[in-house]
């Protein structure tokens, strides 16, 4: 049965938390009965539904894009400093580097989860999420599968990434491990291959005209897609979707 993370500010009638966990506080990894079944998705209505939540809460989605920011010119200050030139830190440097990317990638969703869930989060309601752990040999192994198969053709690298494009939201909402996590997005992903196909190339022209504008558009249109990402995820699987 589809289930989604539950809202920040309290449990849903009926459900029990787990064992262990404080009342009132987020709590991750256990059924939630679907607020409706797997629905069709609409492109138009995702973006949209991303535009919206943005609008209506565009503080702390821009803080989060501003942390990233910093971690970015923190990184580039370091290299400058050490100016590295061994094989050894400069794989420590990029690992580190894709460490605090994938975090971040995953702190958005975390967010985005919230906004249809129906929960405005503030700053640190990004970085609630109880197994990092997870998240990062997720994203690892969505990478190095991609890598792969960029490395044969191009087309296979991009096959790739599409079918993991919701392996974060299966890890952080469900409480998936990694394997379990990538296998579920690869099947969403192919039961609903043209609508999901239709919503990553319309991310990718959101995010390159986002670019396009001195970089400073990627503040707008990278919350935009994740919550459009989010909202696809939540409608396919038949979680949680709060009105506009």
């Amino acid at each position: 049965m589809p289930y989604g993370s539950p809202p920040p500010q309290g449990m849903q009638s009926g459900m029990m938390p787990p064992q262990g966990a404080e009342p009132g506080q987020p709590t991750y990894g256990y059924q939630q009965a679907a607020a409706t079944t797997p629905g069709t998705l609409d492109v138009g209505q995702a973006l949209s539904y991303g535009w919206e939540k943005f609008r209506s809460n565009p503080g702390p989605w821009m803080g989060v894009i501003a942390a990233g920011l910093v971690i970015y010119l923190a990184f580039v200050l370091v290299v400058q400093l050490t100016d590295p030139t061994t094989m050894f830190p400069l794989l420590l440097i990029f690992l580190a580097v894709l460490a605090a990317v994938w975090l971040l990638q995953a702190a958005m969703v975390r967010g985005a989860l919230y906004e249809t869930d129906g929960s405005k989060p503030h700053f640190g309601s990004y970085f609630r999420f109880v197994n990092a752990g997870n998240v990062l040999i997720t994203a690892l192994l969505a990478f190095v599968l991609s890598f792969i198969g960029a490395a044969i053709c191009i087309l296979p690298g991009l096959v790739v990434g599409v079918l993991c494009m919701f392996s974060l939201h299966f890890v952080i909402d469900q409480n998936e491990g990694p394997f379990e996590a990538l296998k579920s997005s690869a099947t969403l992903v192919i039961t609903n291959i043209w609508p999901v196909l239709l919503l990553a190339l319309a991310v990718l022209f959101v995010t390159f005209v986002g670019a396009l504008l001195c970089g400073l558009g990627l503040l707008v249109a990278g919350p935009v897609a994740v919550i459009a990402v989010t909202y696809a995820y939540r409608t396919l699987t038949g979680g949680v979707v709060s009105p506009i």
